[in-house]
């Protein structure tokens, strides 16, 4: 039930107002229609800059603020070291501790003593993680636009093992990431903005391991 929980109402909160495409209709170009005329938002271009931007990441390490479907706020320190490998450490008092080790995801809830797996495949985290990124080939993407100084990527899963949709948010100049939302199947929306922003600095290996309670206690026994 956490996995659920998680990944379509959490990832990645009444509804959030969150940049529509039928919104903002003069700036919105499909990623089919690539731009021919100079005064034209290059779909392309933007892509290639994101796809860049993601796999020149080694190392990460930021402020992040979740907003969830109640409009309630949570925070913590998001660190990333690619491929494959993620941490979100919520702030006290959430007992959540979210770990990706490059093969799964791992939810933690400390109140609960519990911690549920996913496979890393089957969640938005791998486009962002995954070796090598490149957006237009790894998801479908359904839409790329500017607006108030970002460009959106609007996705869903290709294969469409995933519910729901991400819409990512980056920097015009430097490709970074700087937002997300994800949308579940029932219209719920999750933001995720981040602050605070480090690359390149050393990550201790340790925080992409999360042991399962069995494994602790057999460890203590030994």
């Amino acid at each position: 039930m956490m996995i659920e929980l998680f990944f379509s109402l959490a990832l990645f909160s009444q509804d959030v107002p969150v940049p529509a495409a039928d919104v903002v209709a003069a700036e919105a170009v499909p990623v089919e229609d690539v731009a021919v005329d100079v005064g034209a938002f290059d779909t392309e271009a933007a892509l290639a800059g994101v796809n860049g931007w993601l796999n020149g990441v080694e190392t990460y390490r930021a402020r992040f603020t979740q907003i969830a479907p109640d409009f309630s706020s949570s925070g913590g320190v998001l660190s990333i070291r690619r491929p494959g490998r993620l941490r979100f450490d919520y702030d006290d008092p959430s007992p959540l501790l979210v770990v990706a080790d490059g093969t799964t995801v791992a939810i933690e809830d400390s109140a609960l003593e519990t911690i549920d797996r996913v496979p890393l495949r089957s969640t938005p985290l791998w486009w962002l993680l995954k070796p090598d990124v490149n957006l237009a080939e790894d998801a479908n993407v359904t839409e790329v636009w500017q607006e108030d100084g970002r460009i959106y990527i609007a996705t869903q899963d290709r294969n469409e093992e995933m519910d729901g949709t991400a819409l990512f948010a980056f920097n015009p100049e430097s490709y970074a990431l700087e937002e997300w939302f994800v949308t579940d199947s029932l219209g719920y929306t999750t933001r995720i903005t981040l602050s605070e922003v480090e690359t390149d600095l050393r990550l201790n290996p340790r925080l992409f391991v999360l042991d399962d309670p069995e494994d602790n206690r057999r460890n203590r026994r030994q």
